[in-house]
């Protein structure tokens, strides 16, 4: 499996820990240069739509971030790659996580994601219909709605998807991990999770949104000048909230129960 991590140019430390991280396994990678959303004009109605992002705290971070995972599915494309893993570069990653995409990879078709982390509050819930086993005793499931799994840490995706979705993303209307949205404009066939989620982040590092150490707007606005100072104490409570919110990202539960809505037209 091959890996295009998204990384800014200015991030040395993001770019350091990736690399010690993808030492642990057997993967072939590169770096992608992600978009910087202080670069970007958002006064081009051909790249961003500033009135469906207008809900965002930073809609140049939202933008940039987008256009970041776009560039992989560009990439992608050109160098003729079936499946790819995306990632970001803020993750855990396991040992086995090359053997694990093959494994995943290989239960894929057409326009279709796999993700490997996922946030949301709450435990994920996943259908037990249809839920096959991978590699280290996983399993690849449906969630029991297309609305629930956000993420764009590490996902790996079909070129037909990275096809349909190079089609539809611009001018940027969302977040880079809406798969909801991509689901319903049939952009994606179908999207599933791997569980137990086998990729986490890393609570070393903050979010440039604030989203992950505050969750109200207000208070990032208030104290995300003294957040990126990094003072000492300020620091470690802040990591160990992150670690508290990512322990909950990484509950997850399989259920019978319907689905909500399901989010494949393969089944």
């Amino acid at each position: 499996m091959y890996a295009y991590v998204i990384n800014l140019a200015r991030s040395q430390d993001r770019r350091a820990h990736m690399v010690a991280e993808l030492k642990k396994t057997d993967m072939d990678y590169e770096f992608v240069s992600a978009v910087d959303g202080r670069s970007l004009d958002m006064s081009d109605p051909g790249l961003v739509s500033p009135a469906e992002l207008s809900g965002s705290f930073n809609p140049a971070n939202t933008a940039g971030t987008a256009l970041s995972h776009l560039r992989c599915y560009e990439r992608m494309v050109a160098d003729g790659r079936d499946t790819a893993l995306v990632l970001e570069d803020d993750v855990i990653l396991p040992a086995d996580v090359d053997s694990l995409a093959d494994s995943v990879a290989g239960q894929l078709t057409g326009a279709e994601v796999a993700l490997l982390s996922v946030d949301c509050w709450g435990p994920l819930k996943v259908s037990r219909e249809g839920a096959v086993e991978v590699l280290g005793d996983r399993m690849l499931a449906l969630p029991i709605t297309v609305g629930q799994p956000y993420s764009g840490g590490a996902y790996i995706i079909t070129r037909e998807a990275c096809e349909r979705l190079i089609k539809i993303f611009l001018p940027v209307r969302t977040v880079a991990d809406d798969w909801k949205l991509f689901y319903r404009e049939g952009a994606l066939d179908r999207v599933r999770c791997v569980v137990p989620l086998s990729v986490s982040k890393s609570a070393k590092f903050t979010s440039t949104q604030g989203s992950y150490s505050l969750r109200n707007g207000l208070l990032f606005r208030l104290f995300w000048p003294i957040v990126k100072l990094e003072l000492p104490v300020l620091h470690q409570i802040l990591v160990y909230r992150r670690q508290r919110i990512y322990r909950q990202w990484s509950q997850w539960e399989m259920v019978d129960t319907p689905f909500i809505e399901k989010p494949s037209r393969l089944d």
